[in-house]
Order: structure tokens, then C-alpha cells, then sequence
């Protein structure tokens, strides 16, 4: 399939505004959340950014579990499983430098 047959190219990484609006929210509810580290974004500078791929798995969970999610429990639960996966990854890269297994 070719580019233009998949239709426009969607951003990695939505603006604070952009995500409100997807998320149908007031920007400074978002706002808010971003700040308190109770929803997961990236400060640049002063602005801050959402990637796409948090808003995917947000709505993902809640189609899989059928029910509301609960954001700060949400945002704890995605850290966790990030920690997990972090600490996971020395012995993976050392692994695949040393060429064993």
C-alpha cells in the first residue's frame, strides 16, 4: 500500500491542545494533569506534548477492560510496566553486545 493510499500521516506527538480536544477536555484540565505527572506527556521547554501512542493505549485499555479507567490509576499502572520493561533492558543489551544468550 502506498502512502497516499493510507491517507494523511498522523503526528507522533499531539500538542496540550490537541490532546484536550481529542480527549474532550478543557486545556487546562489537561494542563493540570501534565503538570502533577498524573497523566504521561513530555515538557519541552515551557510546552508540553502528548505522544500519540499514550492516547492509543489509553483508549485501548479501556476498550479491553469495558469499564472507566481511572487516570491517576492508569498513569500508575502504565509507570509500573515501564519500570519493568526499563529494568529489563541492561541484561537484554548486554546480551545482544555480547552476541550470547
Amino acid at each position: 500500500m502506498s502512502i497516499a493510499e493510507r491517507g494523511p500521516a498522523r503526528p507522533s506527538f499531539y500538542t496540550a491542545a490537541e490532546t484536550a480536544e481529542i480527549l474532550r477536555l478543557d486545556e487546562s484540565t489537561l494542563y493540570r494533569h501534565l503538570r502533577s505527572g498524573s497523566f504521561p506527556g513530555v515538557k519541552i521547554g515551557g510546552r508540553y506534548v502528548v505522544p500519540s501512542a499514550v492516547i492509543d493505549r489509553l483508549v485501548d485499555d479501556v476498550l479491553v477492560t469495558g469499564r472507566c479507567v481511572d487516570l491517576g490509576a492508569w498513569t500508575e499502572e502504565w509507570r509500573r510496566q515501564q519500570a519493568t520493561v526499563s529494568a529489563a533492558l541492561p541484561g537484554a543489551i548486554a546480551r545482544l553486545a555480547g552476541g550470547g544468550a
